[in-house]
């Protein structure tokens, strides 16, 4: 049992599944609940709780049950979307929306998902101001006091 615990310490690439093992393994080891909350900055019933779902589930049991959501677009087609806004002499929010509705029939819920897209093909998204607000004037003088 502490063999297949190692392995999977060694192996996740979670921090939250490695605290939950470790928390684990430091309780088989008798480490007392009170060291084990203090040196991993999680409380005493974190650790008891993570120990007695391992007991009865296992590795699996401490692996995250949630995986993310599947992408609109797969990696070949998220590929194929960059090279083609990297061939594209311009390439704006709109543009993009049109090629990846025709194309995929694909239209994202948030623009942010586009401007993801943007930056990942080198180019950046920015809001175009009349004037720099960061920018002084020109014509500050100093205050004289009389």
């Amino acid at each position: 049992m502490d063999d297949v615990l190692g392995e999977f310490l060694r192996s996740t690439q979670d921090a939250r599944e490695y605290k939950r093992a470790l928390a684990v393994q430091m309780a088989h080891q008798n480490y007392p609940y009170e060291t084990i909350s203090q040196l991993l900055q999680v409380s005493e019933p974190f650790v008891s709780k993570w120990k007695r779902i391992y007991a009865e589930q296992g590795v699996v049991g401490l692996q995250l049950g949630y995986q993310g959501s599947e992408g609109y677009l797969t990696e070949t087609q998220r590929a194929e979307v960059l090279v083609w806004i990297d061939s594209q002499d311009v390439c704006d929010l709109a543009r993009l929306q049109a090629y990846l509705a025709e194309t995929y029939a694909v239209r994202f819920q948030s623009n942010q998902s586009y401007y993801d897209l943007l930056h990942a093909a080198g180019l950046s998204w920015k809001k175009v101001q009349a004037s720099n607000p960061k920018k002084t004037s020109s014509r500050w003088q100093p205050s004289r006091r009389n």
